[in-house]
């Protein structure tokens, strides 16, 4: 699977991509005394109806990847998270480049600090800007059903932009 990296790992900035203008913006910063724990992406040409926007990964891998490089990934499952309100779900991968990576299958392979660390981070990254609770983090969901999910979103972006096919 393509993704564009929008936030490096160990980054506070929250950048997102403008697809108006064609480039990485930077969207804020977080408040709190916190980090992105693994880059985050977009995964180009998928719609989220869920909260009207691309639909949203995370990107394990060693090291932090620079925003607006395309990464290669391998989809290991998601993380249910709704955002004020809005459904806005997490494809979960690991970096098809990164060998350190090339054993994790499904999110049992990620060890249990990491799966820990994604969901305490989902959980608080939000709570100084909209408050204790805003964000509510699930289950996490195994690869067949994360896959589910991208072909949802594949098809509402094509319905969306009246296009017919991915181009990557």
């Amino acid at each position: 699977m393509v993704l564009i990296v929008e936030i490096s790992r160990g980054d506070v900035n929250k950048y997102e991509y403008n697809s108006v203008l064609g480039v990485i913006e930077l969207d804020r910063v977080l408040s709190g005394p916190w980090v992105y724990p693994v880059n985050y992406c977009d995964v180009p040409q998928t719609w989220n109806e869920g909260d009207n926007d691309p639909l949203d990964a995370v990107l394990f891998s060693i090291a932090p990847i620079v925003p607006g490089v395309l990464a290669i990934a391998r989809v290991i499952g998601a993380l249910e998270l709704i955002d004020n309100g809005d459904i806005d779900h997490k494809i979960i991968c690991v970096n098809a480049k990164d060998p350190r990576y090339a054993h994790v299958e499904g999110i049992d392979g990620l060890t249990p600090y990491e799966r820990r660390d994604l969901i305490t981070f989902f959980q608080l990254y939000k709570i100084p800007e909209t408050g204790m609770g805003s964000v509510r983090v699930g289950k996490f969901w195994d690869k067949s059903r994360a896959t589910l999910l991208i072909e949802t979103c594949l098809d509402a972006y094509r319905v969306k932009f009246k296009t017919s096919r991915r181009t990557q």
